[in-house]
């Protein structure tokens, strides 16, 4: 990505911005396991790579953090972003009944029994990931409307911030946003739950997702949101199977190979998982290399039980240093990403780092507890 290619110059950047170097923390915890690892065996040339990979992903999230903190027109920056998004999502619309579908358009393997199903990725590789990229978005537009800081109609606001995600139909996405926003509720009933508002858009919204579900299972009774929800629900949705419960066995068995405690290194994982796959799955076919699509699974894998208490100590730490539940937007952001770790996203994932840089930064005061609910 041009994230990690232009590493070079957000270092400079960076540190021409802070006057001070920025990667004695970063190298202070890596270079221990580096060494490990480099005792315990790696292939060399995959463990090189991934740490270049590692490192500039790491120098892009020093930049954006610094940025989020010191930039005060984020707003404009997602009200752009919104636009833009939505004109792309009307071309979408029109290309879907064309040959072109699938400039911008994901087709996959939804669920079983649903082959070659399109759902809108725009221009990202997958449906999934572009849905992650809109979350923060869409998240910020929906508080916006809940807080009214609009005079106006909310309606057009409404229809941008959530169809998009609709139609990419990522129900992981989806569900850690309903699970963030329940959380952000439940952190702040007192002051949430009496209002009139809340009742209101509350009750609005029960109607909407009763009406539309009671429609589709009458109408539309065999529709593929249900037969995806069913299969999860009995356990044969491979690719919630392949998210959780198989990325967390693969990562315990990848860093079992090596250490338990420490893993098995950077760039290890497509150098043993194979094997691990073919033994364990009895699976012989052309499988060039194999992914954890869970970055709580790939820290597990990649660090070892040490790498998750870092992982956990340091988000559990900057959630209470930067007192996010002070601010009803970063509070959904940070329990949107936290649940999401659980369920997909990888260990140099941008976006990922992107949402913890703003859950944990100081920015979007117009959210703070002390404002945007009188």
């Amino acid at each position: 990505m041009y994230t990690n290619i232009l590493s070079p110059v957000f270092y400079i950047w960076i540190v021409y911005q802070k006057k001070q170097p920025v990667l004695y923390q970063f190298f202070l915890v890596l270079i221990p396991y580096n060494i490990i690892h480099l005792l315990l065996g790696v292939q060399l040339k995959s463990f090189l790579i991934s740490n270049l990979l590692f490192l500039s992903t790491y120098i892009f999230v020093v930049c954006f953090y610094y940025f989020i903190n010191n930039y005060n027109r984020v707003g404009r920056i997602y009200k752009n972003i919104l636009l833009l998004n939505f004109l792309f999502t009307l071309v979408a619309l029109l290309l879907l009944f064309t040959p072109f579908r699938e400039l911008l358009w994901y087709k996959n393997k939804f669920t079983q029994t649903v082959e070659d199903f399109f759902r809108l990725s725009l221009l990202t590789f997958e449906a999934s990931y572009y849905s992650l990229l809109f979350a923060p978005v869409s998240i910020y537009f929906l508080l916006k409307i809940f807080f009214k800081q609009y005079s106006g109609n909310s309606t057009p606001i409404l229809l941008m911030s959530v169809l998009p995600l609709l139609l990419s139909l990522s129900l992981g996405v989806i569900g850690a946003m309903l699970f963030a926003f329940g959380m952000m509720f439940l952190f702040n009933w007192q002051k949430v739950f009496y209002k009139r508002n809340f009742l209101s858009v509350l009750v609005v919204s029960v109607v909407v997702l009763l009406s539309g579900f009671l429609l589709l299972y009458f109408l539309f009774p065999d529709n593929v949101v249900f037969i995806r929800l069913s299969n999860i629900y009995y356990g044969v949705d491979t690719s919630t199977r392949g998210r959780t419960t198989e990325s967390f066995w693969l990562a315990w068995k990848v860093a079992d190979e090596r250490s338990i405690w420490f893993g098995s290194g950077l760039g290890q994982i497509k150098e043993l998982a194979h094997a691990i796959v073919k033994k364990y799955f009895d699976y012989w076919g052309d499988l060039e290399v194999v992914r954890l699509p869970n970055a709580v699974g790939e820290t597990l894998a990649i660090f070892g039980v040490t790498g998750l208490i870092i992982r956990f100590g340091l988000i559990f730490y900057l959630f209470f240093k930067t007192k996010v539940l002070s601010n009803y937007y970063r509070t959904c952001i940070f329990f949107f990403i936290f649940i999401y770790q659980f369920t997909g996203s990888f260990i140099t994932n941008i976006v990922e780092y992107v949402l913890w840089c703003i859950a944990f930064s100081t920015a979007f005061v117009c959210f703070d507890r002390k404002g945007a609910l009188k």
